[in-house]
Formats: C-alpha cells, structure tokens, sequence
C-alpha cells in the first residue's frame, strides 16, 4: 500500500484486500484468548495449513490434533448480520445497510475434511475422526440461520463457546486413538506436505515494479515523507526525524514486492543514496550474505525478514 502512488488504480483493489487480510488475522488472535480454557495438554495447534491435492489447494484456518479426534476451525471475523442458508447454500452478510452473499463456510470445511481424509488415507496414517467448526470470532456479530439449516446450528459457534464445544468433542471420542509418536508423524507429515501462499505481489495485481515509490519513508510522519541520508543519518525534511537504520524498512520492502537480492547499484537507486561508497557501507554493517564479486556482487535480504519478524514478535 505504501509504495504504490494513492493515485493509482489498483490502489482501492489492494486497500480492500488489506482491509480483509487484516479482518482474518484479528479474528485469529482474538480466538487465542479462549484457547487457555482447552485442555493444556496433548493439543498441537497447526495453522494456515495449505496442502496440494488432487490438483487443488485446500487451505484450514487452524488444525487442532488430540489423540482423540482432529478438530478443523474456519474462523470468521464479519462485523453486522450473518445469515446461513441451506437453500442456496449462502452466508449472507449484512453491515451498514449493504448486502454481500459469500460461500458457506460449512460446506469450505466439508470440501477441507474431505481432503484431510483422503491425504490420511494416501500416506496411510491411522484413521481419526475429523470434526469441523466454523467460528466467529467478533463477538458483536449477530448470527442467524435459515429454520431448516440443522447443520449450522451444531457447526457455527462464536469464539466463546469453543471451549464447551470442545469438551462435548472430548465426551464423544474418549478413547484416544494416536499415540504421542503417532501425533509427531502426522504432524511431521502435514508440514511436509505444508506449501505456504506466498504470490509475487506486483503480478498478484497486476502492477508493473517500476510503478512503485522509491526512497526511505519517514516512519514519524505516517510514512508520507521520504528522508535524505545526511552526515550517517536518515533525516526527514518534515519533522526533523533522524534515524541510522530507518533504511532497513526499505530494504525489507525491496525483498518483498521487487527481489530478494539486491546489488550496490540497484540499493543505491532504491533508497536514493548520493553514492556507491555510502552505499557499500550500510550493506556490510548488516552483515548479509551475498555472492559474486565487488562489482558483480548481490546481497541476499531474507535475513532481514527473519529479523524484522523476530522484532515484532519480541514487542
């Protein structure tokens, strides 16, 4: 969002894909609050497992694996009016006086328990039974269902009830099935089999790279202000920001929407650096790896992500 001109066309498609992105991973965190209340034992949580099978992805919001039973969330995260039909076979929203129409998630999770079943089958894994929950997880979202739609009642829950729900799942299969050697296999198995989502995102929307802003953003000044490196530092003309590592960002940005590699020439003209030199310098003290020689050299920048990530999550 921050690199393509908020003049540009695709910029309303990539806000709203945001927009829905960001819906989906709130709902996930939020429902984290009830999982302390599931038993604290003999539980592994695999999420955003996506598997090839017969020639087709089937991607589950959250796989949870007892001894006992497999248990598929689809979690939701839809503010207003939720209305399941068993007729059409809809969920129909409504918010704010608009009304959308989207697949029913009970029958996303049937098509990804189906798939589940046959890749135990193929790899002949033991047989377990798989459950199937849709959740939703804004507790101000109202949920409603068509009189004959049976299924939903017994499948579509919110974030605070998964803790009952669970526990009838643990009245109906008490015998466990797997052992702990059994459970690291299929676990094992599944990440194996695991192919993370992960699109060039310039040809997701169909954005040609040259289209993208260059420079180092000014993080004080919402991003909107790009700096000038000056005496060793970052310094924004706007608010007098200085930084020593703000180009850091950029270069993170590079890896994601342009290459994971980089040359001298290539970093210069991206975060607008008065010369090669200055720009040598700040690839070495990141200590990145890189191939080639002084004037052929490429900088690998996957290290950066694994660093900005492990930051994020340490605050």
């Amino acid at each position: 969002m921050k690199r393509v001109p908020k003049t540009h066309q695709k910029q309303p498609q990539i806000t709203e894909r945001h927009r829905r992105f960001k819906s989906g991973f709130n709902g996930e965190q939020s429902l984290k609050f009830f999982y302390r209340y599931l038993p604290k034992e003999g539980l592994s949580y695999l999420p955003g497992l996506r598997i090839m099978h017969d020639d087709y992805y089937f991607q589950m919001d959250l796989l949870i694996v007892t001894p006992h039973f497999f248990l598929i969330l689809e979690i939701k995260n839809h503010a207003g009016h939720l209305y399941f039909d068993d007729k059409i076979k809809q969920m129909i929203r409504s918010v704010n006086g608009k009304v959308e129409a989207y697949e029913d998630p009970i029958e996303q999770v049937k098509r990804q328990s189906y798939h589940l079943e046959k890749i135990i089958e193929e790899y002949k894994l033991p047989a377990v039974p798989i459950e199937r929950l849709i959740v939703i997880s804004n507790s101000s979202t109202h949920v409603g269902f068509s009189p004959s739609y049976k299924e939903a009642f017994q499948r579509v829950i919110k974030s605070s009830q998964l803790p009952n729900k669970f526990a009838e799942y643990q009245q109906k299969y008490q015998e466990p099935l797997l052992t702990k050697k059994e459970i690291s296999k299929y676990i094992k198995q599944l990440f194996k089999l695991h192919d993370a989502y992960d699109p060039d995102v310039c040809e997701l929307f169909q954005i040609n790279k040259s289209e993208l802003m260059k420079g180092v953003y000014c993080q004080k000044c919402d991003r909107s202000f790009i700096m000038q490196y000056i005496r060793a530092n970052w310094r924004c003309s706007n608010c007098g920001h200085t930084s020593k590592t703000t180009h850091v960002e950029a270069l993170i940005d590079y890896a994601l929407l342009i290459s994971p590699t980089i040359t001298n020439q290539q970093c210069k003209d991206f975060l607008n650096l008065p010369s090669r030199s200055i720009t040598t310098h700040l690839l070495k003290t990141l200590n990145l790896p890189y191939e080639g020689s002084r004037k052929s050299r490429s900088y690998h920048l996957l290290p950066l992500l694994k660093f900005h990530k492990e930051n994020l999550t340490d605050a």
